[in-house]
């Protein structure tokens, strides 16, 4: 199967060619927040270089947040028309677990993707590593995605880490809200916390793939108009309107 993917939803672009799980071409960009100029073309250079025509893609994708609300609308939007137009399924990943898979089979360890969510705020959430390399299982949750303040997601996370008997597992850190997550709480990053290397904060368009494919092995339609965005919080307008009305 072939499948095009994309993250739009932070300052960094990504896009990826796959065909049954092996690369074909991917681009990587972070020149910030400008998805509505870059995000088409940067496609069609893909497709182009790989010598791909949109008909030939039999699966499409993207994240679907949280992040950014303009970035993520844009992703969402060029993929739900691209696979529409084209009569193929669209799958929608979550961009935190899109941070986290990469490391799914590290036995017994704890993944942290953090976004920063501004104001001492951090999409995150915290999963388990299946820790097989023969098993494609999801990674299995110990503190849902969320928009938390990071002294709350680190109170919650210490709770259910304990709760589960976890405590010995190391906690690996990764995301642009890493950094505030730390600064917050006052962490030095040791043995039990590590922080990953910052090269790893964008998310990958070709685990995004990879999740996809997994999802519509499953059972998911791929319809591209139930493909809706994650955000996990409402918009500055939204909490606007509803301070207002108080």
């Amino acid at each position: 199967m072939r499948i095009l993917a994309t993250d739009t939803t932070g300052k960094s672009l990504a896009i990826a060619l796959v065909e049954d799980g092996r690369l074909i071409g991917e681009i990587r960009l972070n020149n910030g927040y400008n998805h509505a100029i870059t995000h088409l073309p940067q496609i069609e250079n893909l497709l182009k270089s790989c010598s791909t025509t949109y008909e030939a893609i039999d699966l499409f994708a993207c994240t679907r947040g949280p992040g950014s609300y303009t970035g993520t609308r844009i992703g969402l939007s060029t993929i739900k028309a691209m696979a529409y137009a084209a009569q193929k399924p669209a799958i929608g990943v979550s961009t935190l677990e899109t941070l986290a898979w990469p490391w799914r089979h590290v036995p017994q360890t704890i993944l942290c993707p953090l976004l920063d969510a501004r104001n001492g705020r951090v999409f995150a959430a915290a999963f388990r590593a299946v820790g097989d390399h023969h098993s494609e299982n999801q990674l299995t949750t110990i503190v849902p995605p969320g928009n938390y303040l990071a002294t709350d997601f680190y109170a919650q996370l210490s709770e259910k880490v304990a709760g589960a008997g976890l405590i010995s597992h190391p906690i690996w850190l990764t995301g642009d809200g890493a950094d505030s997550f730390l600064i917050h709480n006052e962490i030095t990053p040791n043995a039990s916390i590590i922080r990953l290397d910052r090269i790893f904060d964008a998310p990958n368009a070709a685990m995004i793939a990879n999740i996809a494919l997994l999802n519509y092995q499953a059972g998911d339609c791929g319809d591209p108009f139930s493909l809706a965005a994650d955000y996990l919080s409402p918009a500055a307008a939204e909490r606007l309107k509803a301070d207002k009305s108080k």
